[in-house]
């Protein structure tokens, strides 16, 4: 594997650091219902709000095995 390999977009910033989106909102409800799992507002929330568009839209088959990392976050769990 090399950088090449590796996919990095932005789209799901919304109106940058710290502002929180709808969709971001979304996942974050979606993971923790769903999975257990608390997202964080300002990285993970909104990487795993672009990670279910995608899936979604069909960018990201059914088929694909998807690594999500969860880097962390959690003082700004409590900000909600």
């Amino acid at each position: 594997m090399s950088a090449r390999d590796v996919l990095n977009y932005d789209n799901y910033v919304g109106k940058g650091y710290g502002a929180i989106t709808k969709e971001c909102c979304e996942a974050i409800e979606l993971v923790a219902r769903t999975g257990g799992i608390l997202l964080d507002p300002i990285y993970t929330g909104k990487a795993m709000a672009g990670l279910i568009d995608y899936i979604r839209k069909g960018i990201i088959k059914a088929n694909k095995t998807v690594v999500f990392l969860h880097t962390g976050g959690t003082p700004a769990l409590f900000s909600l």
